[in-house]
């Protein structure tokens, strides 16, 4: 059951969103760990391999770095891919103390560095769940409905502000015809599933989705749609279920930027809308969202901005 909080030109109060079952990657990792024997070391991108995507190797470094147990999982066994053997326990920290322990354990550690081809351990038994959420996500890509018919008057923008794992997530509803505020709604829950670039869906969607509508109005979204190096964003992701989605992400994934428009092997694939890079998430054309976005921003209204001052008072005020 989900707890909501909706206000029409007010705030959004305390409430609660079931949390989402992605992998867990957390827990897949402290089991490869302690598959590495002592007296041997693996490397970040060794671990992200094995989980199916080597781009994964530094979101990987951060996860290690907070592990509350040390060293148990034997996180001091995952050194650089040059050898170095690196921090122990966060930025900066704990070199010595991680040189030691790999030395007590049998590792020949020279000028902080380790002898890759005598220690290196790769033979991992898990499952690349990387790669199957990849495809996933090129499979999602080929389901997207470019034509939603027509634009509808009410637009909904959505965001998420975070509290270490815990998600706050605002929606915004404006009137496209006037720019004026209709309404809000607000939810909080626990993520688990860590950031790792490209996979922003499995991070953010659960807590998102919860706050979809099934009016047909146009949910603009803090992320990609198509403008995704796998052409499935979050945008995409949220509107799988037959809901109206557009992406609005600050920053180029993928695409070469040709006046507004941007370009993925000859196709026009999205448009710079203001600071935007805007897509198609589902059930809307490219001119439409836009036509969405381009109508609010010349009248001075700003929804994703509006959905994210919202996320963050929300996460302030309880």
């Amino acid at each position: 059951m989900v707890s909501r909080f909706h206000s029409r030109n007010g705030t959004c109060g305390s409430g609660t969103a079931p949390a989402d079952h992605p992998p867990d990657i957390k827990a897949l990792l402290w089991e490869m760990l302690r598959q590495v024997p002592r007296g041997s070391v693996t490397t970040y991108g060794a671990l992200a391999d094995s989980l199916g995507d080597r781009g994964a190797a530094r979101a990987i470094g951060s996860l290690l770095s907070k592990n509350p147990t040390p060293p148990d999982p034997p996180c001091h066994r995952v050194v650089y891919a040059d050898g170095r053997t690196g921090w122990y326990k966060g930025k900066g920290k704990g070199a010595e103390e991680k040189i030691s322990l790999l030395r007590n354990e049998g590792v020949d550690v020279r000028e902080g560095h380790v002898d890759l081809e005598k220690h290196l351990f790769t033979d991992f038994q898990t499952i690349p769940v990387l790669k199957i959420m990849m495809a996933e996500q090129l499979a999602l890509s080929k389901q997207i409905d470019f034509d939603g018919g027509p634009l509808p008057d009410t637009l909904s923008a959505i965001d998420v502000s975070y509290d270490g794992d815990t998600a706050f997530a605002a929606r915004v509803d404006f009137s496209l015809s006037d720019g004026s505020e209709i309404g809000r709604e607000c939810v909080r829950t626990t993520v688990e599933f860590p950031y790792i670039p490209g996979y922003l869906s499995f991070r953010e969607a659960e807590a998102m989705r919860s706050l979809l509508m099934d009016d047909g109005r146009l949910h603009l979204i803090d992320g990609n749609g198509i403008l995704h190096p796998r052409g499935a964003g979050i945008a995409s992701h949220l509107g799988r279920d037959g809901h109206r989605t557009m992406g609005a992400a600050k920053s180029l994934l993928t695409g070469e930027l040709v006046g507004r428009s941007i370009i993925i092997d000859g196709e026009e694939r999205g448009r710079k809308v203001g600071k935007y890079y805007v897509s198609v998430g589902n059930r809307v054309t490219l001119s439409q969202a836009e036509e969405a976005l381009t109508r609010l921003l010349d009248m001075g209204v700003d929804p994703s901005r509006r959905a994210h001052s919202e996320a963050t008072r929300f996460k302030t005020s309880v």
